[in-house]
């Protein structure tokens, strides 16, 4: 990073990484300061890590979904109303906004924190394919593959009144020990989501409702790891964690791009216990199974 702090910025934490946002247009500052008001920092610090670029432009591309290419250290993405990059080696990112995209959160914030993200990956703070939530002080990372059920459970544990880190991507820092959450909404299929009206966002090529998070957590410094598998009954049962590892290093796509580091933070996530939970049709029940479970 240079020296130069330029006039129109914000600074972040994002994980604890500082992270500088600049922009010459005010309604993008306050887009960005909206979107990422939990990371905030009270005051500027001296060498930011990473450093955003954003601008209102116009965009070529029609795409309603973003199409991200990664190249070793580099991501672009372009489609619905952004194009940009990030290079990892650097540390900086751009991003080139349509204005209509100011006024709307969601995919303001869909845009800028796949960009965010990659940075922050690559900064000691490894992706794993999980949601979480707190008991206590204790973080409960739910793993498993697409459709396994953990934004269901995330969702669960939302409405029993617990803080939920992610619904589906948790980061995981490894000295000192800290497991990272990210709040975004809870995307679950419409027929699992609770009644009213709410947004619908495509992930992974399926529309689901978005829930906004009631009570968000943004860090956990200890954890259990519970695997998760589909049966009849509900059942609870402990595994050795080198186990549960060589199952979760079965990577999705997107988290295999960063696999030595992935085997890293699996096995810092189960080092202090790894169970299986096979899940049956009641997902408030599996949540009140693991409260019981895990209660200080």
């Amino acid at each position: 990073m240079d020296g130069h702090r330029p006039s129109k910025f914000l600074t972040l934490l994002p994980f604890g990484i500082p992270t500088l946002i600049i922009a010459e247009d005010p309604q993008l500052l306050a887009a960005a300061a909206a979107a990422y008001a939990h990371w905030l920092a009270e005051a500027p610090v001296a060498e930011p890590s990473i450093e955003l670029r954003l601008e209102i432009g116009s965009v070529s591309t029609a795409d309603v979904s973003h199409r991200i290419v990664v190249d070793g250290s580099r991501l672009t993405l372009a489609g619905a109303g952004t194009s940009g990059f990030a290079d990892a080696a650097t540390g900086k990112a751009s991003a080139t906004i349509i204005g209509e995209l100011v006024n709307d959160a969601a995919a303001f914030a869909d845009s800028t924190d796949t960009l965010l993200l990659f940075l922050l990956a690559r900064r000691g703070r490894t992706p794993v394919h999980a949601s979480a939530f707190m008991v206590g002080d204790l973080a409960v990372a739910l793993a498993g593959t697409s459709g396994s059920g953990k934004s269901t459970l995330a969702l669960a544990a939302s409405e029993r009144g617990l803080r939920v880190l992610s619904d589906d991507m948790i980061f995981v820092q490894l000295e000192p020990f800290a497991l990272w959450g990210f709040p975004r909404p809870i995307h679950v299929f419409a027929a699992d989501a609770p009644s009213g009206v709410h947004q619908t966002r495509v992930r992974s090529g399926k529309t689901k409702a978005a829930v906004p998070l009631a009570l968000p957590a943004l860090r956990a410094e200890r954890c259990v790891l519970v695997v998760l598998e589909r049966g009849a009954e509900l059942a609870l049962r402990a595994v050795r964690p080198e186990t549960a590892v060589d199952e979760l290093m079965n990577l999705d796509a997107g988290f295999d791009l960063l696999d030595e580091d992935s085997r890293g933070a699996i096995e810092a996530l189960a080092s202090n216990g790894a169970w299986r939970m096979t899940l049956s049709n009641d997902p408030r029940a599996a949540i009140d199974f693991l409260m019981s479970r895990f209660v200080a």
